[in-house]
């Protein structure tokens, strides 16, 4: 289900729409800041497969920290 842009507030800002490029795209950018010697494809990659362990209702924190954790090994 695509993104509804009128939906806003915590509970949309909690998720991340992996079919939105724009959305993706801004939690690479988040990423890269924080690992700027890792490639955004192998951030984007991270990003996919973190998101492949959890549930979508557990929103953009628990991934972020999963790819987190996975970048800084």
């Amino acid at each position: 289900m695509a993104d509804n842009k009128k939906d806003i507030g915590q509970p949309d800002r909690n998720l991340i729409s992996f079919k939105e490029n724009y959305e993706v795209a801004y939690a690479v950018n988040q990423l890269k800041k924080e690992f700027p010697d890792e490639t955004k494809t192998a951030i984007k990659e991270a990003l996919f497969d973190a998101a492949k362990q959890v549930k979508p209702s557990e929103g953009r924190e628990k991934i972020m920290r999963i790819v987190r954790k996975e970048l800084g090994n």
